[in-house]
Protein backbone atom coordinates (compact mmCIF):
# COMPACT_ATOMS: atom_id res chain seq x y z
CA UNK A 1 0.00 0.00 0.00
CA UNK A 2 1.55 3.67 -1.01
CA UNK A 3 1.40 5.63 1.64
CA UNK A 4 1.79 9.88 1.29
CA UNK A 5 3.01 12.48 3.60
CA UNK A 6 2.55 16.19 2.21
CA UNK A 7 5.42 18.57 4.53
CA UNK A 8 4.16 22.09 3.74
CA UNK A 9 7.21 24.47 4.46
CA UNK A 10 5.55 27.37 6.94
CA UNK A 11 4.35 24.24 9.30
CA UNK A 12 7.62 22.24 9.33
CA UNK A 13 9.51 25.13 10.13
CA UNK A 14 7.04 25.89 13.09
CA UNK A 15 7.69 22.41 14.18
CA UNK A 16 11.38 22.13 13.63
CA UNK A 17 12.03 25.03 16.10
CA UNK A 18 9.59 24.31 18.39
CA UNK A 19 10.76 20.27 18.83
CA UNK A 20 13.84 18.76 18.41
CA UNK A 21 14.82 16.99 14.65
CA UNK A 22 14.80 13.33 16.68
CA UNK A 23 11.63 13.51 18.53
CA UNK A 24 9.89 15.01 15.01
CA UNK A 25 11.36 12.69 12.69
CA UNK A 26 9.89 9.95 15.46
CA UNK A 27 6.34 11.52 14.80
CA UNK A 28 6.55 11.02 10.77
CA UNK A 29 8.49 7.74 11.50
CA UNK A 30 11.59 9.22 9.17
CA UNK A 31 14.95 9.34 10.38
CA UNK A 32 16.12 12.40 11.58
CA UNK A 33 18.61 12.80 8.67
CA UNK A 34 15.45 12.07 6.25
CA UNK A 35 13.72 15.22 7.59
CA UNK A 36 16.62 17.32 7.52
CA UNK A 37 17.08 16.57 3.70
CA UNK A 38 13.26 17.60 3.40
CA UNK A 39 14.16 21.08 5.39
CA UNK A 40 17.09 21.23 2.36
CA UNK A 41 14.42 20.99 0.28
CA UNK A 42 12.03 22.85 1.29
CA UNK A 43 14.95 25.41 1.90
CA UNK A 44 14.02 25.62 5.62
CA UNK A 45 16.39 27.17 8.08
CA UNK A 46 16.64 24.99 11.01
CA UNK A 47 18.35 25.66 14.79
CA UNK A 48 22.14 25.29 15.09
CA UNK A 49 24.30 23.20 17.14
CA UNK A 50 23.59 23.29 20.86
CA UNK A 51 20.28 25.57 20.78
CA UNK A 52 18.23 23.28 22.77
CA UNK A 53 21.14 22.95 25.26
CA UNK A 54 20.85 26.44 25.64
CA UNK A 55 16.98 26.75 25.92
CA UNK A 56 17.58 24.24 28.86
CA UNK A 57 19.94 26.02 30.59
CA UNK A 58 17.42 29.13 30.41
CA UNK A 59 18.92 31.19 28.02
CA UNK A 60 16.83 32.96 25.66
CA UNK A 61 17.33 32.60 21.35
CA UNK A 62 15.73 34.90 19.43
CA UNK A 63 14.08 32.79 16.71
CA UNK A 64 14.74 33.85 13.10
CA UNK A 65 11.20 34.75 10.03
CA UNK A 66 11.01 31.85 7.24
CA UNK A 67 12.10 34.05 4.46
CA UNK A 68 10.70 33.78 0.92
CA UNK A 69 12.22 31.39 -1.54
CA UNK A 70 12.02 29.90 -4.83
CA UNK A 71 11.71 26.64 -4.12
CA UNK A 72 7.96 24.33 -4.08
CA UNK A 73 6.41 25.27 -0.50
CA UNK A 74 5.48 21.42 -0.52
CA UNK A 75 6.90 18.08 -0.84
CA UNK A 76 4.90 15.38 -0.51
CA UNK A 77 6.87 11.63 0.56
CA UNK A 78 5.71 8.52 -1.08
CA UNK A 79 6.38 5.05 0.41
CA UNK A 80 5.16 1.66 0.30
CA UNK A 81 3.70 0.15 3.04
CA UNK A 82 3.71 -3.87 3.49
CA UNK A 83 0.60 -4.24 5.56
CA UNK A 84 0.88 -7.24 8.19
CA UNK A 85 -1.67 -9.53 8.00
CA UNK A 86 -2.44 -10.81 11.47
CA UNK A 87 -4.97 -13.74 10.81
CA UNK A 88 -2.34 -15.09 8.58
CA UNK A 89 0.42 -14.51 11.06
CA UNK A 90 -1.02 -15.84 13.98
CA UNK A 91 -2.58 -19.13 11.90
CA UNK A 92 1.64 -19.78 11.12
CA UNK A 93 2.71 -18.95 14.82
CA UNK A 94 0.22 -21.64 15.59
CA UNK A 95 0.91 -24.28 13.06
CA UNK A 96 4.59 -23.67 13.97
CA UNK A 97 4.00 -23.46 17.65
CA UNK A 98 1.74 -27.36 17.40
CA UNK A 99 5.11 -28.70 15.09
CA UNK A 100 7.41 -28.08 17.43
CA UNK A 101 5.75 -29.05 20.36
CA UNK A 102 4.83 -32.23 18.83
CA UNK A 103 8.73 -32.66 17.78
CA UNK A 104 10.07 -31.79 21.07
CA UNK A 105 8.01 -34.88 22.57
CA UNK A 106 10.53 -37.33 21.69
CA UNK A 107 13.85 -35.69 19.52
CA UNK A 108 16.94 -37.47 20.75
CA UNK A 109 20.11 -35.50 19.68
CA UNK A 110 22.14 -36.71 16.70
CA UNK A 111 25.17 -39.33 17.73
CA UNK A 112 27.52 -40.22 15.02
CA UNK A 113 27.70 -43.98 14.21
CA UNK A 114 31.20 -46.14 14.44
CA UNK A 115 30.33 -48.39 11.90
CA UNK A 116 28.96 -47.92 8.57
CA UNK A 117 26.24 -50.91 9.97
CA UNK A 118 24.53 -48.06 12.64
CA UNK A 119 23.57 -45.52 9.52
CA UNK A 120 20.12 -45.11 9.00
CA UNK A 121 18.50 -46.76 5.77
CA UNK A 122 18.22 -44.05 3.79
CA UNK A 123 21.88 -43.54 4.68
CA UNK A 124 22.84 -46.65 3.46
CA UNK A 125 20.91 -45.82 0.17
CA UNK A 126 22.93 -43.06 -0.49
CA UNK A 127 26.53 -44.67 0.30
CA UNK A 128 25.06 -47.88 -2.30
CA UNK A 129 24.39 -45.21 -4.73
CA UNK A 130 27.77 -43.73 -4.33
CA UNK A 131 29.69 -46.50 -4.84
CA UNK A 132 29.02 -47.34 -8.16
CA UNK A 133 29.90 -43.54 -9.23
CA UNK A 134 33.27 -43.13 -11.18
CA UNK A 135 35.92 -40.08 -10.28
CA UNK A 136 34.74 -37.43 -13.23
CA UNK A 137 36.44 -33.82 -13.27
CA UNK A 138 37.97 -34.23 -9.42
CA UNK A 139 34.44 -35.40 -8.32
CA UNK A 140 32.57 -38.42 -7.06
CA UNK A 141 29.35 -37.16 -8.58
CA UNK A 142 25.97 -39.06 -7.51
CA UNK A 143 23.02 -36.85 -9.01
CA UNK A 144 19.69 -37.76 -8.58
CA UNK A 145 19.52 -41.21 -7.59
CA UNK A 146 18.65 -40.55 -4.37
CA UNK A 147 17.08 -38.09 -2.07
CA UNK A 148 20.36 -36.71 -1.52
CA UNK A 149 23.13 -35.33 -4.53
CA UNK A 150 27.03 -35.92 -3.59
CA UNK A 151 29.48 -34.25 -5.50
CA UNK A 152 32.60 -34.36 -3.68
CA UNK A 153 36.21 -35.36 -3.94
CA UNK A 154 37.20 -38.70 -2.66
CA UNK A 155 39.11 -37.45 0.54
CA UNK A 156 35.61 -35.43 1.64
CA UNK A 157 33.60 -38.37 0.64
CA UNK A 158 33.10 -39.85 4.63
CA UNK A 159 32.32 -36.67 5.82
CA UNK A 160 29.55 -35.94 2.69
CA UNK A 161 28.22 -39.20 4.30
CA UNK A 162 27.96 -38.75 7.88
CA UNK A 163 26.30 -35.69 7.07
CA UNK A 164 23.82 -36.97 4.63
CA UNK A 165 23.39 -39.37 7.97
CA UNK A 166 22.90 -36.45 9.95
CA UNK A 167 20.22 -34.76 7.63
CA UNK A 168 18.58 -37.99 7.48
CA UNK A 169 18.58 -38.47 11.13
CA UNK A 170 17.09 -35.05 11.33
CA UNK A 171 14.28 -35.20 9.02
CA UNK A 172 13.17 -38.29 10.33
CA UNK A 173 12.31 -35.98 13.54
CA UNK A 174 10.81 -33.70 11.49
CA UNK A 175 8.40 -36.39 9.98
CA UNK A 176 10.16 -36.57 6.54
CA UNK A 177 8.95 -39.17 4.07
CA UNK A 178 11.14 -40.34 1.82
CA UNK A 179 10.87 -40.95 -2.21
CA UNK A 180 13.63 -42.89 -3.44
CA UNK A 181 11.59 -45.00 -6.48
CA UNK A 182 12.13 -42.31 -9.06
CA UNK A 183 14.41 -43.23 -11.90
CA UNK A 184 17.72 -41.52 -11.58
CA UNK A 185 17.48 -37.87 -13.26
CA UNK A 186 19.60 -37.96 -16.42
CA UNK A 187 22.66 -35.47 -16.56
CA UNK A 188 22.57 -32.36 -18.36
CA UNK A 189 25.13 -31.06 -20.89
CA UNK A 190 26.21 -27.84 -20.26
CA UNK A 191 24.05 -24.53 -20.89
CA UNK A 192 20.78 -27.22 -21.29
CA UNK A 193 17.87 -26.47 -19.17
CA UNK A 194 16.25 -29.37 -16.84
CA UNK A 195 12.46 -30.57 -17.25
CA UNK A 196 10.90 -29.70 -13.99
CA UNK A 197 7.72 -31.50 -14.59
CA UNK A 198 9.34 -34.88 -14.63
CA UNK A 199 9.53 -36.07 -10.56
CA UNK A 200 13.28 -37.28 -8.61
CA UNK A 201 14.03 -38.85 -5.92
CA UNK A 202 13.58 -36.46 -2.92
CA UNK A 203 11.88 -36.40 0.60
CA UNK A 204 8.81 -34.53 1.40
CA UNK A 205 8.24 -31.96 4.58
CA UNK A 206 4.80 -30.98 5.28
CA UNK A 207 3.68 -31.30 1.86
CA UNK A 208 6.55 -30.00 -0.30
CA UNK A 209 9.58 -32.06 -2.24
CA UNK A 210 12.76 -31.38 -1.42
CA UNK A 211 16.46 -32.70 -1.85
CA UNK A 212 20.04 -32.66 -0.56
CA UNK A 213 22.52 -31.03 -2.29
CA UNK A 214 26.03 -31.87 -1.36
CA UNK A 215 29.29 -30.55 -3.09
CA UNK A 216 33.08 -29.54 -3.26
CA UNK A 217 34.40 -26.60 -4.50
CA UNK A 218 37.06 -28.08 -7.08
CA UNK A 219 39.18 -25.90 -8.86
CA UNK A 220 40.14 -26.36 -12.69
CA UNK A 221 43.33 -25.20 -13.83
CA UNK A 222 44.82 -25.56 -17.39
CA UNK A 223 47.43 -28.40 -17.13
CA UNK A 224 50.70 -27.32 -19.22
CA UNK A 225 51.47 -30.15 -22.17
CA UNK A 226 53.89 -32.12 -22.01
CA UNK A 227 57.34 -31.55 -23.87
CA UNK A 228 58.08 -32.95 -27.22
CA UNK A 229 61.43 -34.14 -27.75
CA UNK A 230 63.39 -33.13 -31.11
CA UNK A 231 63.67 -36.04 -33.58
CA UNK A 232 66.95 -37.54 -34.95
CA UNK A 233 67.91 -36.13 -37.82
CA UNK A 234 70.48 -37.69 -40.59
CA UNK A 235 74.08 -36.81 -40.24
CA UNK A 236 74.59 -33.30 -41.57
CA UNK A 237 71.18 -32.14 -41.55
CA UNK A 238 70.05 -29.85 -38.72
CA UNK A 239 67.28 -30.96 -35.90
CA UNK A 240 64.07 -30.49 -36.49
CA UNK A 241 60.91 -30.07 -33.88
CA UNK A 242 57.79 -31.61 -35.11
CA UNK A 243 54.72 -30.76 -33.13
CA UNK A 244 51.41 -32.42 -32.83
CA UNK A 245 47.88 -31.08 -32.02
CA UNK A 246 46.67 -31.97 -28.34
CA UNK A 247 43.27 -31.31 -26.86
CA UNK A 248 43.49 -29.19 -23.29
CA UNK A 249 43.54 -30.73 -20.31
CA UNK A 250 42.74 -29.69 -17.05
CA UNK A 251 43.68 -30.90 -13.58
CA UNK A 252 41.50 -30.66 -10.63
CA UNK A 253 42.23 -29.53 -7.42
CA UNK A 254 39.81 -29.98 -4.55
CA UNK A 255 39.37 -27.09 -1.95
CA UNK A 256 38.26 -28.64 0.88
CA UNK A 257 34.95 -26.19 0.77
CA UNK A 258 31.60 -28.03 1.33
CA UNK A 259 28.30 -26.78 0.63
CA UNK A 260 24.85 -27.86 1.17
CA UNK A 261 21.79 -26.53 -0.26
CA UNK A 262 18.37 -27.81 0.65
CA UNK A 263 16.42 -27.81 -3.25
CA UNK A 264 12.88 -27.89 -3.93
CA UNK A 265 12.21 -30.48 -5.76
CA UNK A 266 9.86 -28.71 -7.92
CA UNK A 267 11.50 -25.84 -8.83
CA UNK A 268 15.07 -26.60 -8.64
CA UNK A 269 15.01 -23.31 -6.16
CA UNK A 270 17.98 -23.27 -3.32
CA UNK A 271 15.87 -23.15 -0.04
CA UNK A 272 18.33 -23.16 2.22
CA UNK A 273 21.97 -23.09 2.03
CA UNK A 274 24.86 -23.52 4.06
CA UNK A 275 28.70 -23.68 4.42
CA UNK A 276 31.64 -23.55 6.61
CA UNK A 277 32.17 -20.28 8.81
CA UNK A 278 33.91 -18.83 11.60
CA UNK A 279 31.04 -19.27 13.20
CA UNK A 280 30.27 -23.09 13.22
CA UNK A 281 30.20 -26.23 10.46
CA UNK A 282 28.03 -27.12 8.58
CA UNK A 283 26.63 -30.12 11.30
CA UNK A 284 26.28 -27.08 13.59
CA UNK A 285 23.40 -25.65 11.23
CA UNK A 286 21.70 -28.96 9.33
CA UNK A 287 19.08 -28.70 12.40
CA UNK A 288 18.38 -24.78 12.06
CA UNK A 289 18.54 -25.05 8.48
CA UNK A 290 16.01 -27.74 8.10
CA UNK A 291 13.45 -26.01 10.95
CA UNK A 292 13.66 -23.30 8.46
CA UNK A 293 12.78 -24.59 5.73
CA UNK A 294 10.09 -26.79 7.72
CA UNK A 295 8.36 -23.32 8.97
CA UNK A 296 9.13 -22.00 5.37
CA UNK A 297 6.65 -25.07 4.18
CA UNK A 298 4.61 -24.94 7.03
CA UNK A 299 4.05 -21.11 6.26
CA UNK A 300 3.64 -22.18 2.20
CA UNK A 301 0.61 -24.69 3.57
CA UNK A 302 -0.71 -21.96 5.71
CA UNK A 303 -0.90 -19.38 3.06
CA UNK A 304 -2.49 -21.54 0.78
CA UNK A 305 -5.37 -22.61 3.11
CA UNK A 306 -6.26 -19.05 3.86
CA UNK A 307 -6.33 -18.19 0.28
CA UNK A 308 -8.33 -20.99 -0.66
CA UNK A 309 -10.81 -20.13 2.75
CA UNK A 310 -10.88 -16.39 1.62
CA UNK A 311 -11.48 -17.11 -2.17
CA UNK A 312 -14.43 -19.62 -0.75
CA UNK A 313 -15.70 -16.36 0.92
CA UNK A 314 -15.14 -14.02 -2.42
CA UNK A 315 -16.71 -16.80 -4.38
CA UNK A 316 -19.77 -16.75 -2.35
CA UNK A 317 -19.83 -12.86 -1.65
CA UNK A 318 -19.84 -13.20 -5.39
CA UNK A 319 -22.63 -15.76 -6.22
CA UNK A 320 -25.00 -13.86 -3.45
CA UNK A 321 -23.93 -10.45 -5.88
CA UNK A 322 -24.79 -12.61 -8.88
CA UNK A 323 -28.42 -13.74 -7.60
CA UNK A 324 -28.97 -10.04 -5.82
CA UNK A 325 -28.10 -8.77 -9.32
CA UNK A 326 -30.34 -11.20 -11.03
CA UNK A 327 -33.64 -10.45 -8.90
CA UNK A 328 -33.02 -6.57 -9.23
CA UNK A 329 -32.93 -7.06 -13.14
CA UNK A 330 -36.40 -9.34 -13.05
CA UNK A 331 -37.92 -7.05 -10.67
CA UNK A 332 -36.81 -4.07 -13.03
CA UNK A 333 -38.38 -5.83 -15.86
CA UNK A 334 -41.21 -6.60 -14.37
CA UNK A 335 -41.73 -2.98 -13.55
CA UNK A 336 -41.11 -1.74 -16.82
CA UNK A 337 -43.61 -4.42 -18.46
CA UNK A 338 -46.01 -3.10 -15.10
CA UNK A 339 -45.10 0.85 -16.68
CA UNK A 340 -45.97 -0.62 -20.50
CA UNK A 341 -49.38 -2.26 -19.15
CA UNK A 342 -50.56 0.84 -17.39
CA UNK A 343 -49.52 3.05 -20.10
CA UNK A 344 -51.72 0.83 -22.55
CA UNK A 345 -54.42 0.93 -19.72
CA UNK A 346 -54.27 4.94 -19.76
CA UNK A 347 -54.43 5.06 -23.84
CA UNK A 348 -57.28 1.95 -23.74
CA UNK A 349 -59.47 4.86 -21.21
CA UNK A 350 -58.94 7.59 -23.36
CA UNK A 351 -60.14 5.42 -26.15
CA UNK A 352 -62.98 4.69 -24.15
CA UNK A 353 -63.73 8.32 -22.94
CA UNK A 354 -63.27 9.24 -26.93
CA UNK A 355 -66.04 6.81 -27.19
CA UNK A 356 -68.45 8.37 -24.63
CA UNK A 357 -67.80 11.98 -26.03
CA UNK A 358 -68.27 11.04 -29.93
CA UNK A 359 -71.57 8.90 -28.93
CA UNK A 360 -73.19 11.76 -26.48
CA UNK A 361 -72.24 14.70 -29.39
CA UNK A 362 -72.85 12.71 -32.53
CA UNK A 363 -74.73 15.73 -34.31
CA UNK A 364 -71.51 17.98 -33.87
CA UNK A 365 -68.54 15.01 -33.99
CA UNK A 366 -66.95 14.39 -37.63
CA UNK A 367 -68.11 11.71 -39.61
CA UNK A 368 -64.80 9.43 -39.57
CA UNK A 369 -65.31 9.25 -35.46
CA UNK A 370 -68.89 8.06 -35.66
CA UNK A 371 -68.12 5.66 -38.24
CA UNK A 372 -65.40 4.13 -36.40
CA UNK A 373 -66.56 3.88 -33.10
CA UNK A 374 -67.02 0.13 -33.17
CA UNK A 375 -63.08 0.09 -34.09
CA UNK A 376 -62.46 2.38 -31.46
CA UNK A 377 -63.71 0.41 -28.89
CA UNK A 378 -62.17 -2.76 -30.51
CA UNK A 379 -58.96 -1.01 -30.23
CA UNK A 380 -59.18 -0.15 -26.54
CA UNK A 381 -59.99 -3.74 -25.89
CA UNK A 382 -56.88 -4.80 -27.47
CA UNK A 383 -54.92 -1.84 -25.39
CA UNK A 384 -56.69 -2.85 -22.39
CA UNK A 385 -54.26 -5.27 -19.87
CA UNK A 386 -57.03 -6.12 -17.75
CA UNK A 387 -58.87 -7.69 -21.81
CA UNK A 388 -56.10 -8.36 -24.37
CA UNK A 389 -58.96 -8.67 -26.78
CA UNK A 390 -57.27 -10.39 -29.79
CA UNK A 391 -56.59 -8.09 -33.01
CA UNK A 392 -55.86 -10.62 -35.92
CA UNK A 393 -55.13 -8.18 -38.62
CA UNK A 394 -52.57 -6.64 -36.29
CA UNK A 395 -51.33 -9.73 -34.41
CA UNK A 396 -50.49 -11.76 -37.19
CA UNK A 397 -48.11 -9.97 -39.12
CA UNK A 398 -44.42 -8.92 -37.51
CA UNK A 399 -42.31 -6.27 -37.93
CA UNK A 400 -39.86 -7.50 -40.51
CA UNK A 401 -40.92 -9.28 -43.76
CA UNK A 402 -40.35 -12.91 -43.18
CA UNK A 403 -40.10 -13.49 -46.66
CA UNK A 404 -37.28 -10.50 -47.73
CA UNK A 405 -33.88 -11.70 -49.80
CA UNK A 406 -30.96 -11.77 -47.76
CA UNK A 407 -29.15 -9.64 -50.99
Amino acid sequence: MWKKTSFERQKLFDEVWATSVKTLAKEYGLSDVGLRKICVTLDVPMPPRGYWAKLAAGKSIPQPVLHETTVPTTYVRVINVVEVDCVLEERVAKAQRATIHSEKSESPEYVAPLEPEAFSPQTKLVTRALKSTKLEEGALSSLGVTWADISVSPEQKQRAIMLVDRFAHELEILGAKFENSHLPVPLLRRGMRRDTSKKRNCFILHGRHFFIYIRERIMQELAPPPALKPQKAPRGMARQRTWEYRPPEYRYIPTEKLSVSIVDATTYYESCKVDDTARGTIEVKVKKALQSVADSAIRRNVENEVRAERERVRQKKADDWEAAKANKDSLLAKLANFERMAKDLDRARSLRRLIKDVSANQATAPAELASSLELIAHMADWLDPLIKAPWPEVDSVVDKNPFKTFW
